[in-house]
């Protein structure tokens, strides 16, 4: 689906910025190839130089440009080399496709056929340059960081990299503590759900949602959503930051 371009109001400042110098990480929800709301977010992101990036996986398919969005990503990185890309179940379906040099194959998702389609089986070495840079999962001091989330009532390292990726029944109803946050995507909700114990950012940003980042410690949210004037038949975007505590 092509989207039209449109234009924001000016970035809306932070208020009550953090008032020292430290790290802070921003985890950024499924993106799904919706490149146009991955540009509109990091236009209202107040990204310092100190900061880490954590994309939390599933950034291809579904969307509006799957290959668009790993570009786009790549030259984030080149300007913000702080950038952790987590591999989430649709990363790691295409990587069962992939041989180093090639991809063989479309794994069996409708929108993995239709990107093979697009671009008649020849899809850019950059996007398998790229998955094999992604990686099972990240932690630092804020939290612990994993696409599909964590094994409920267990430690952290009992979860497998299947269940990191894939997801595990019961995890956003646990109140279990891993001793550390678990920030995740993956599960497709129409808000973020904040807890103590985890936090889920996947709010269905290609299905006329919003993709939503976080930014840690301070847990503020920032959104960007495909908003639909059908009167004029036309697009527009909105931002918007919210904080949770």
């Amino acid at each position: 689906m092509e989207i039209e371009q449109v234009i924001l109001p000016p970035p809306v400042m932070v208020e009550n910025a953090p008032p020292s110098r430290q790290g802070m990480t921003y985890a950024i929800g499924d993106i799904h190839g919706e490149v146009t709301l991955l540009r509109r977010l990091f236009e209202i992101l107040p990204l310092r130089e100190e900061d880490t990036l954590v994309f939390l996986g599933d950034c291809l398919n579904r969307g509006e440009d799957s290959v668009g969005t790993i570009y786009a990503l790549r030259d984030l990185k080149q300007q913000h080399p702080a950038c952790i890309f987590l591999r989430g179940n649709h990363e790691d379906k295409w990587l069962e496709c992939w041989d180093g040099a090639r991809f063989t194959h479309a794994p069996k998702s409708k929108s993995a056929r239709r990107l093979w389609r697009h671009y008649q089986g020849k899809i850019p070495f950059a996007v398998g340059d790229w998955l094999e840079e992604t990686r099972i999962d990240y932690e630092d001091k804020y939290a612990y960081y994993a696409h599909a989330g964590a094994l409920p009532g267990h430690p952290y390292a009992s979860t497998s990299d299947k269940e990191k990726m894939w997801g595990v029944e019961g995890f956003l109803e646990s109140e279990y503590d891993w001793g550390k946050p678990i920030v995740c995507g993956h599960w497709g909700l129409i808000d973020p759900l904040i807890k103590p114990n985890l936090i889920c950012v996947d709010t269905r940003a290609c299905r006329g949602g919003m993709l939503t980042a976080i930014r840690l410690p301070d847990r503020k949210l920032f959104q960007v959503q495909h908003t639909y004037n059908t009167s004029h038949k036309h697009k527009h975007q909105k931002a918007r930051m919210k904080q949770v505590k």
